[in-house]
This record gives C-alpha cells, sequence and structure tokens, in this order.
C-alpha cells in the first residue's frame, strides 16, 4: 500500500515488482536498475531512502539536484531526467552521472562547451518522442539517425541510449507498444557505428508502467511517486 511516510516499506514494494517483472521477462536482474525521482520531496524523504539503501536518485530540475546533492553522503548517483535549460548547464559539475534528456542541438553545443571549461564528458540519452506527443519534448523517431550522427563533432558528450516518457493518457496496451517501439529503435540502430554512441541504456517506465516498461527491455526505470507518495 503507497503511503507518504512509508519510503522504506515502499522501496521494499516496488524492488520485489521490478523483481517480478525481470522475472516474467526472462531478464538478467543485473541490467534492471531503479532510479529514485525525488522531485519536491524533501531531503529527510531521500535520507529515508539512502537508509533503505537506495543509491541512485533522480531530479527534473537543476535547482532542486544543487539544493539535495550536498545534504546528501557523497556516494549518491544523480540523474537528471527534466527538460534541461541550456542556461542552467553551467550549474552542473562531476557529480551529475547522467542526463536523460538531450533532446535538441543547442542543449548538445552548451553541453559540449561546458564539458570543455571544466573537464567533463556527460554521459546522456537522447530524449525520444515515441509517442508523438505534441505535449512533450524529445526527437521524432525519424530525426534520431541524423542527430547521432552529430556527436562524432562533440567530444564532450557520450550517449549511451534513449530515454521516452509514455504518453499521459495512453492506454496499457498503448504505452506497451510505445515501449516496444523504443527498443525497436535502438536494437535497429545499435549495430551502426557512432563515435560517442553506444545505445546500452533504455530509461523507460515511471510509477504508472514501469513493470510494462521493464518487460519491454527498459534498463533505467525512473519511480518517484510509488516510493515517496504524492509529492508535496
Amino acid at each position: 500500500m503507497l503511503t507518504n511516510t512509508g519510503v522504506e516499506q515502499n522501496l521494499v514494494e516496488v524492488r520485489q515488482r521490478i523483481d517480478q517483472a525481470i522475472a516474467r521477462s526472462k531478464r538478467d536482474p543485473r541490467t534492471v536498475r531503479l532510479l529514485a525521482v525525488s522531485k519536491t520531496q524533501p531531503v529527510l524523504r531521500l535520507e529515508e531512502a539512502y537508509q533503505a539503501g537506495q543509491r541512485a536518485f533522480a531530479e527534473n530540475r537543476v535547482q532542486e539536484w544543487m539544493e539535495k546533492a550536498p545534504v546528501l553522503p557523497n556516494d549518491c548517483e544523480w540523474h537528471l531526467v527534466g527538460r534541461l535549460q541550456t542556461n542552467k548547464v553551467k550549474f552542473l559539475d562531476q557529480n551529475i552521472a547522467m542526463i536523460h534528456s538531450l533532446d535538441r542541438y543547442s542543449l548538445l553545443e552548451a553541453l559540449n562547451k561546458h564539458g570543455e571549461r571544466c573537464a567533463k564528458t556527460w554521459t546522456t540519452l537522447v530524449q525520444v518522442n515515441i509517442a508523438r506527443d505534441p505535449a512533450k519534448a524529445g526527437l521524432l523517431p525519424e530525426e534520431v539517425p541524423d542527430f547521432l550522427t552529430s556527436i562524432r563533432d562533440y567530444p564532450h558528450i557520450l550517449v549511451r541510449g534513449f530515454m521516452t516518457i509514455g504518453a499521459l493518457e495512453a492506454s496499457s496496451l498503448e504505452t506497451q507498444g510505445f515501449f516496444q517501439q523504443l527498443r525497436e529503435l535502438r536494437d535497429t540502430l545499435q549495430s551502426r557505428k557512432w563515435p560517442g554512441v553506444d545505445l546500452r541504456e533504455l530509461s523507460m517506465g515511471m510509477s504508472r508502467d514501469f513493470e510494462l516498461a521493464i518487460e519491454e527491455g527498459a534498463t533505467l526505470v525512473r519511480v518517484g511517486r510509488q516510493i515517496f507518495g504524492e509529492r508535496n
């Protein structure tokens, strides 16, 4: 049962559901990782998750990451999963493990310039609007190959896969279809050789659909509400 305060119990239940989805799809448990999305959550709840063994966290906004990261222990791994504004890039540092929302050339250029300044190569995922939802960011599937080709001109960028956000109003069957399409896109493009590109990761699935995502090949699932309760 989802509660607003029982972070440890919620984590246990989410991990059990992840394990069950992995078993159903006959996957190696080592290929799926849970990111605890802590958007708008107080640091106290993140500390509860840390005490329960969670180490990988994800934030939507750079400002929240800047406020929370110094408070939590240094062995936390931080991911950015929200749309990243180019004027916020300058605040990023070595503590960012992965940026999930690389979705346009202007952001690619800004990240590369900042990486050059601070001697950092950013590990990123290309956000794909696989559902073709006009309300969502991300490249359309047909735009992805040219974008991947351009990575060779940005030496401070590594692309390690794709991220998508399911359509809010989609049925479970439609959502599963979107996840399948992203995996098929990855599988189709994986054999091609682009400098700076290795499409090993699929970041897809959130609180409402992470089990479907695992069954369709997700390697990173982004779960917030089912761990921390409703947002403040």
